[in-house]
């Protein structure tokens, strides 16, 4: 309204009228006066409402301003806290990595023992809840593998406690039968961990453990909750363990062992459970030991490095974009 009396005022006809009106009579002088007063009155009064909202909306977006940049700044702050408390994580663990990798043991002992073998060992994290042991013990060549409860942190520092009792129980030449190892390593493991109060442990180890006789040429397996695969003239056998948690077994259970002969040029496979659990596919299901089995007898009669190799390109084949779900270890040995 104002502004449409404002541009009455000032238009070409209206000025043009008002001269004429005022020539004729000189008395409306002094109201158009008033009148044009008034007007630039209103026009001051709506310039300075203008510039004090205006001014004011810019001490609003200052203080906006002020405030969003302090908080980027304590942002900024706590993403160098977290970063620098990850690199030191990450520095850790990787030197955990190497600690553990020191722990187990040279492949250069199965190099001396047998005509060919692998191992194919990937953990999901930067440490492992899985590891290999391999030894003598009186005649024979002891191959281990197992898998500890979880994995990451938890895993390799179960894994590290198994290696110090597998060392205890096996190099320590207690005892040169895979079932007795078992029933040792099931005692061992009730000592290391409280079963009762406020800090229960339920951790234990899924194991294999293969005893070679070349002098026999007797090959033994026991294992908890582990198989065995034992290939000979290209038909796959699996050697079954007990299922019986390690440490929480009944009083009266006995664990059990089987043997099997050989003659040379059979190969043995011993793994976790990490292979066969990966998720993949077309149908982002479980690699299952069905395939495994079924990929195994394919490729027995391959040197072993080059069954590693089919190994690892077959699961990256099968995990496509998947994470990988568990630590993984495949031994292979040609007796």
């Amino acid at each position: 309204m104002i502004l449409t009396l404002i541009y009455d005022v000032f238009s070409v006809d209206f000025l043009r009228e008002l001269n004429c009106e005022t020539s004729l009579n000189p008395g409306k002088v002094n109201s158009l006066s008033n009148l044009y007063f008034i007007v630039f009155l209103l026009i001051t009064i709506i310039l300075i409402a203008s510039l004090i909202y205006l001014w004011r909306g810019l001490i609003r977006n200052r203080k906006t301003l002020t405030s969003t940049i302090s908080e980027l700044n304590e942002t900024k702050e706590n993403l160098s806290i977290l970063e620098y408390k990850l690199r030191n994580v990450t520095d850790s663990l990787v030197y955990a990595r190497h600690i553990q990798k020191a722990l187990l043991p040279s492949e250069s002992f199965l190099a001396n023992h047998f005509n060919d073998y692998f191992i194919f060992y990937q953990p999901r994290d930067v440490v492992s809840g899985d590891f290999y042991w391999f030894g003598i013990t009186g005649d024979r060549i002891c191959v281990i593998s197992a898998d500890c409860t979880g994995h990451g942190v938890p895993g390799a520092l179960m894994s590290i406690i198994g290696q110090n009792i597998l060392n205890q129980v096996i190099s320590n030449g207690i005892s040169d039968n895979p079932a007795e190892i078992l029933e040792k390593l099931d005692a061992s493991v009730r000592n290391y961990f409280s079963r009762e109060g406020e800090y229960y442990i339920r951790d234990s180890m899924d194991i294999g453990i293969c005893m070679i006789d070349y002098k026999k040429k007797v090959i033994e397996f026991a294992g908890v909750f582990s198989s065995m695969y034992f290939i000979k003239d290209n038909r796959l056998k699996e050697i079954k363990g007990d299922k019986q948690i390690l440490g929480m077994k009944p009083e009266k259970f006995r664990f059990t062992s089987q043997v099997e002969n050989f003659s040379g040029g059979e190969v043995v496979y011993l793994f976790t459970d990490g292979y066969a659990d990966q998720f993949g596919g077309e149908e982002g299901k479980k690699f299952m030991y069905r395939r495994f089995r079924y990929l195994l007898t394919t490729i027995n009669m391959l040197p072993l490095h080059e069954q590693k190799t089919i190994l690892e390109e077959t699961l990256n084949s099968w995990k496509g974009n998947n994470e990988q779900v568990d630590d993984i270890l495949v031994i292979g040995l040609r007796l």
